[in-house]
């Protein structure tokens, strides 16, 4: 089987959308913070632009009831820490239901030597992904349906 693919080299990766949609059984609140994490995102940058979202010191500023955090890959770890760096930093209890699936995502792979009569080969992959839903809202209050 080694053999058979290194004489295949990936060209081309197909991404349907570069942010994870999982739907949620809940009704997200009109003011929910959707957060994307990504494996390079800075840990500290996010935590704190949520905290100033979820917790805002200006009267004048839109108070947000819900966040999701969502991420796939080797980013599911980051996503998994912000929220627990947000549930520890705060003085509320959150409300939280996790959901976790799998991103779609196809890459091309061609023959390398082409004097060799190989096929072009399309390969789905399927990578593991996450919403975390932490709401000050309690989640039996929120309608269950499709969202």
């Amino acid at each position: 089987m080694d053999a058979a693919i290194e004489q295949y080299a990936p060209v081309e990766t197909h991404n349907d959308s570069p942010a994870v949609s999982l739907s949620l059984p809940y009704t997200l609140h009109p003011s929910c913070l959707h957060m994307q994490v990504r494996s390079g995102s800075k840990t500290k940058n996010l935590v704190q632009f949520a905290v100033r979202k979820l917790f805002p010191s200006d009267q004048n500023s839109t108070n947000i009831e819900q966040v999701t955090w969502n991420a796939f890959g080797d980013g599911i770890s980051k996503a998994i820490a912000c929220a627990e760096m947000i549930k520890r930093r705060s003085i509320i209890n959150f409300y939280e239901y996790v959901q976790i699936g799998y991103k779609r995502i196809e890459q091309t792979w061609q023959p390398v030597n082409l004097n060799v009569e190989l096929d072009t080969l399309k390969v789905n992959k399927d990578i593991p992904a996450i919403c975390i839903l932490l709401s000050k809202i309690p989640l039996s209050n929120l309608n269950e349906g499709e969202n």
